[in-house]
């Protein structure tokens, strides 16, 4: 193959096919994918720690209440324990804050199902042009072979 054939086959797979820009969405879509586990991996800790902290306030008023009224009965101790908890600042923030958590974890996880799609239509990708292009040397191979005296 001449070195002039051989710029046009190039040409041909990078302007025409955008061979680099695929690769490149596909890297790219991996960089998101990387970032986007990264920060569902900090939501999820995030989570733990306050649910970790609901726990532990829910332990220290249910102590302080079972304290306050150890003659009351366990049925009449676990309604009361509800609205205590309810009523309580501290769990109420965690509440919200967890909920905010939780939000924000569903939509990075939709973030991320997107990402992985994008990810596999760009691998897909890659892939027909890397068999079109195998098809394409083997038509010009078979082609010198033909012409060849």
């Amino acid at each position: 193959m001449s070195p002039e054939a051989s710029r046009k086959a190039i040409t041909y797979a990078e302007v025409r096919l955008g061979v680099h820009d695929v690769h490149q969405e596909a890297i790219t879509a991996r960089n998101g994918l990387d970032e986007c586990l990264t920060r569902m991996a900090e939501l999820r800790d995030s989570r733990r720690t306050w649910e970790a902290t609901m726990l532990d306030r829910e332990m220290e008023l249910s102590a302080d209440e079972r304290g306050k009224h150890a003659d009351a009965s366990d049925a009449w101790l676990g309604r009361h324990l509800k609205v205590v908890f309810h009523n309580d600042s501290v769990l109420t923030d965690a509440r919200h804050q967890l909920n905010a958590i939780v939000s924000d974890l569903e939509g990075t996880e939709y973030d991320r199902s997107v990402i992985e799609a994008d990810l596999k239509i760009a691998v897909a990708r890659m892939t027909e042009l890397g068999g079109y292009l195998q098809y394409l040397a083997a038509v010009k191979l078979s082609t010198n072979i033909i012409t060849a005296p």
